[in-house]
């Protein structure tokens, strides 16, 4: 395996990872039974179940893709700054792992209501609502998506920019698609207060994205060449 594969094995891997960190994130991981319930209003309707879910990770994928698009497309313009786009990117990514291991959001969450967009049980208003889930997510997650974005800068390419958002949004997707039900259970038997778990799962994404951080200021993680 050359170095290039392996910088993008680890680049999607990091990607990945923060999409679970973000499904995981203090604001939202409450809220997944309420937007499942959404997407999902029928779980015995089989054919509804993957039309609905398609239509979900659709949305979700594409305004996420549409994002790093534009990352990386900045990132391609500012080519010629490479070695200052990478100290740049990696001091926001040390900044915005640190807000996260804090717990602090970038931007304040808006109340979107979501039923007024899911009048019927329809493929596009399933599409619809992974876009507005999209939204909703940002501000509870911003730190972690800022790293993700910032990092698609540094890629260089509207389609490494695109990829790398997209395998963010499936560490967000597939939980929310296939775990949904196992955490409504968890927090029915929950109480109030941020579990251990997720507070542990916060310090190790932290300290994870101030570590990536430092290796992108320096120049190493886009020029991995060992695992």
């Amino acid at each position: 395996m050359n170095s290039l594969a392996i910088t993008n094995s680890v680049s999607f891997l990091t990607a990945f990872s923060g999409g679970l960190l973000s499904f995981f994130s203090p604001c939202v991981f409450p809220l997944i039974p309420v937007f499942f319930a959404l997407v999902i209003p029928d779980i015995s309707n089989t054919p509804l179940v993957i039309k609905r879910s398609l239509g979900f990770f659709l949305g979700l994928s594409l305004f996420f893709a549409l994002l790093g698009s534009i990352s990386g497309s900045i990132g391609m313009m500012l080519a010629m700054y490479q070695s200052v786009i990478n100290i740049v990117a990696g001091v926001l990514i040390i900044l915005f792992g640190f807000l996260f291991l804090m717990n602090k959001s970038l931007i304040s969450a808006k109340n979107i209501d979501l039923r007024k967009y899911n009048k019927n049980n329809s493929f596009f208003s399933a599409f619809l609502i992974g876009i507005l889930i999209s939204l909703v997510w940002i501000p509870c997650a911003s730190p972690i998506l800022a790293s993700i974005l910032t990092l698609a800068t540094t890629t260089g390419q509207a389609l490494r920019g695109a990829l790398l958002l997209f395998v963010y949004s499936l560490g967000i997707s597939i939980p929310f698609l296939f775990f949904s039900g196992i955490v409504s259970k968890i927090l029915s038997k929950v109480t109030l207060g941020e579990p251990k778990w997720q507070k542990s799962l916060r310090i190790i994404g932290g300290i994870a994205l101030m570590v990536v951080g430092t290796m992108v200021s320096f120049g190493i993680f886009n020029n991995i060449s060992v695992i």
